[in-house]
Protein backbone atom coordinates (compact mmCIF):
# COMPACT_ATOMS: atom_id res chain seq x y z
CA UNK A 1 0.00 0.00 0.00
CA UNK A 2 1.60 3.29 -1.06
CA UNK A 3 0.06 5.21 1.81
CA UNK A 4 1.69 2.77 4.24
CA UNK A 5 5.05 3.11 2.49
CA UNK A 6 5.01 6.89 2.90
CA UNK A 7 3.95 6.49 6.53
CA UNK A 8 6.87 4.11 7.07
CA UNK A 9 9.24 6.57 5.38
CA UNK A 10 8.01 9.36 7.67
CA UNK A 11 8.25 7.13 10.72
CA UNK A 12 11.78 6.10 9.82
CA UNK A 13 12.81 9.73 9.16
CA UNK A 14 11.37 10.77 12.52
CA UNK A 15 13.25 7.97 14.30
CA UNK A 16 16.50 8.99 12.53
CA UNK A 17 15.99 12.58 13.71
CA UNK A 18 15.29 11.34 17.22
CA UNK A 19 18.38 9.15 17.13
CA UNK A 20 20.40 12.22 16.13
CA UNK A 21 19.36 13.79 19.42
CA UNK A 22 19.64 10.56 21.41
CA UNK A 23 22.56 8.52 20.01
CA UNK A 24 21.85 5.51 22.25
CA UNK A 25 18.30 5.19 20.88
CA UNK A 26 17.60 1.56 19.87
CA UNK A 27 16.65 2.63 16.34
CA UNK A 28 16.09 -0.77 14.73
CA UNK A 29 14.18 -2.17 17.71
CA UNK A 30 11.84 0.84 17.80
CA UNK A 31 11.35 0.72 14.03
CA UNK A 32 10.47 -2.99 14.19
CA UNK A 33 8.03 -2.36 17.01
CA UNK A 34 6.35 0.50 15.15
CA UNK A 35 6.15 -1.51 11.91
CA UNK A 36 4.59 -4.49 13.71
CA UNK A 37 2.03 -2.27 15.43
CA UNK A 38 1.15 -0.51 12.19
CA UNK A 39 0.88 -3.73 10.20
CA UNK A 40 -1.24 -5.30 12.94
CA UNK A 41 -3.68 -2.39 12.88
CA UNK A 42 -3.87 -2.45 9.08
CA UNK A 43 -4.47 -6.21 9.00
CA UNK A 44 -7.12 -5.96 11.71
CA UNK A 45 -8.90 -3.19 9.79
CA UNK A 46 -8.84 -5.26 6.61
CA UNK A 47 -10.35 -8.29 8.35
CA UNK A 48 -12.85 -6.12 10.21
CA UNK A 49 -14.13 -4.83 6.83
CA UNK A 50 -14.83 -8.41 5.75
CA UNK A 51 -16.52 -9.34 9.04
CA UNK A 52 -18.62 -6.21 9.70
CA UNK A 53 -21.27 -6.85 7.03
CA UNK A 54 -22.09 -10.05 8.91
CA UNK A 55 -22.71 -8.11 12.12
CA UNK A 56 -19.63 -9.43 13.90
CA UNK A 57 -16.61 -7.83 15.49
CA UNK A 58 -13.23 -9.47 14.91
CA UNK A 59 -13.07 -10.82 18.49
CA UNK A 60 -16.53 -12.38 18.11
CA UNK A 61 -15.51 -14.03 14.85
CA UNK A 62 -12.30 -15.31 16.45
CA UNK A 63 -14.29 -16.89 19.30
CA UNK A 64 -16.77 -18.37 16.83
CA UNK A 65 -14.01 -19.91 14.66
CA UNK A 66 -12.24 -21.17 17.76
CA UNK A 67 -15.42 -22.95 18.86
CA UNK A 68 -15.89 -24.24 15.30
CA UNK A 69 -12.41 -25.79 15.47
CA UNK A 70 -13.07 -27.66 18.72
CA UNK A 71 -14.15 -31.30 18.89
CA UNK A 72 -17.93 -31.37 18.73
CA UNK A 73 -17.86 -27.55 18.43
CA UNK A 74 -17.86 -27.18 22.21
CA UNK A 75 -15.60 -25.68 24.87
CA UNK A 76 -15.66 -24.05 28.29
CA UNK A 77 -15.39 -20.24 28.35
CA UNK A 78 -12.10 -20.41 30.28
CA UNK A 79 -10.60 -22.61 27.55
CA UNK A 80 -11.75 -20.18 24.89
CA UNK A 81 -10.17 -17.24 26.70
CA UNK A 82 -6.70 -18.64 26.12
CA UNK A 83 -7.39 -20.02 22.64
CA UNK A 84 -9.00 -16.80 21.37
CA UNK A 85 -6.81 -14.38 23.38
CA UNK A 86 -9.70 -12.82 25.32
CA UNK A 87 -10.11 -11.75 28.93
CA UNK A 88 -12.83 -13.48 30.97
CA UNK A 89 -14.89 -10.25 31.06
CA UNK A 90 -14.64 -9.78 27.31
CA UNK A 91 -15.43 -13.47 26.76
CA UNK A 92 -18.68 -13.05 28.72
CA UNK A 93 -19.70 -10.08 26.58
CA UNK A 94 -18.79 -11.89 23.37
CA UNK A 95 -20.70 -15.02 24.38
CA UNK A 96 -23.75 -12.95 25.31
CA UNK A 97 -23.70 -11.41 21.83
CA UNK A 98 -23.13 -14.70 20.00
CA UNK A 99 -25.85 -16.45 22.03
CA UNK A 100 -28.33 -13.62 21.38
CA UNK A 101 -27.79 -14.18 17.64
CA UNK A 102 -28.22 -17.96 18.02
CA UNK A 103 -24.65 -18.57 16.83
CA UNK A 104 -23.73 -20.43 20.03
CA UNK A 105 -25.56 -22.04 22.93
CA UNK A 106 -24.64 -22.05 26.62
CA UNK A 107 -25.56 -24.96 28.84
CA UNK A 108 -24.34 -26.12 32.25
CA UNK A 109 -21.64 -28.79 32.10
CA UNK A 110 -22.85 -32.32 32.75
CA UNK A 111 -19.68 -32.96 34.78
CA UNK A 112 -19.59 -29.74 36.81
CA UNK A 113 -22.79 -27.69 37.11
CA UNK A 114 -20.72 -24.60 38.04
CA UNK A 115 -19.15 -24.55 34.57
CA UNK A 116 -20.81 -23.65 31.32
CA UNK A 117 -20.31 -25.37 27.99
CA UNK A 118 -20.42 -23.24 24.88
CA UNK A 119 -21.40 -24.94 21.64
CA UNK A 120 -21.51 -23.53 18.14
CA UNK A 121 -24.94 -23.84 16.54
CA UNK A 122 -25.70 -24.91 13.00
CA UNK A 123 -26.25 -21.23 12.16
CA UNK A 124 -22.85 -20.41 13.65
CA UNK A 125 -21.17 -23.15 11.62
CA UNK A 126 -22.87 -21.92 8.45
CA UNK A 127 -21.64 -18.39 9.11
CA UNK A 128 -18.05 -19.58 9.66
CA UNK A 129 -18.18 -21.68 6.47
CA UNK A 130 -19.42 -18.65 4.47
CA UNK A 131 -17.16 -16.03 6.00
CA UNK A 132 -13.83 -17.78 6.52
CA UNK A 133 -13.10 -18.24 2.79
CA UNK A 134 -13.61 -14.50 2.31
CA UNK A 135 -10.82 -13.96 4.84
CA UNK A 136 -8.49 -16.28 2.91
CA UNK A 137 -8.58 -14.03 -0.16
CA UNK A 138 -7.27 -11.01 1.77
CA UNK A 139 -4.76 -13.07 3.70
CA UNK A 140 -3.36 -14.72 0.60
CA UNK A 141 -3.11 -11.33 -1.08
CA UNK A 142 -1.14 -9.91 1.86
CA UNK A 143 1.32 -12.79 1.79
CA UNK A 144 1.46 -13.40 -1.97
CA UNK A 145 5.05 -12.14 -2.29
CA UNK A 146 6.29 -14.40 0.50
CA UNK A 147 7.09 -18.01 -0.45
CA UNK A 148 6.03 -20.69 2.06
CA UNK A 149 9.59 -20.98 3.39
CA UNK A 150 9.70 -17.25 4.19
CA UNK A 151 6.27 -17.42 5.80
CA UNK A 152 7.52 -20.26 8.03
CA UNK A 153 10.63 -18.24 8.92
CA UNK A 154 8.47 -15.24 9.81
CA UNK A 155 6.22 -17.43 11.99
CA UNK A 156 9.28 -18.78 13.79
CA UNK A 157 10.74 -15.30 14.32
CA UNK A 158 7.44 -13.87 15.56
CA UNK A 159 7.06 -16.79 17.99
CA UNK A 160 10.55 -16.03 19.34
CA UNK A 161 9.62 -12.36 19.65
CA UNK A 162 6.44 -13.31 21.51
CA UNK A 163 8.37 -15.57 23.88
CA UNK A 164 10.80 -12.73 24.57
CA UNK A 165 7.89 -10.36 25.17
CA UNK A 166 6.28 -12.77 27.63
CA UNK A 167 9.62 -13.18 29.42
CA UNK A 168 10.13 -9.41 29.56
CA UNK A 169 6.67 -8.94 31.09
CA UNK A 170 7.44 -11.22 34.05
CA UNK A 171 8.20 -9.15 37.14
CA UNK A 172 11.76 -9.39 38.36
CA UNK A 173 11.66 -10.37 42.00
CA UNK A 174 14.39 -9.12 44.31
CA UNK A 175 16.89 -11.65 45.57
CA UNK A 176 15.97 -12.85 49.05
CA UNK A 177 18.12 -11.38 51.78
CA UNK A 178 20.45 -13.93 53.27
Amino acid sequence: MNNGDSQFDKLEANLRALSGRMPDLPFTEILLCRLLLHIGREMAATFEQKIRPFGLAEAEFRVLTTLFSQPEGAAHPSDLCARAAQSPANMSRICDELASRNLITRVPSAHDRRRMVLRITEEGEDLVRRLLPKMFVSLRGMLAQFPESEQQQLVSQLKRLHANLEQAEKPVLPEPAV
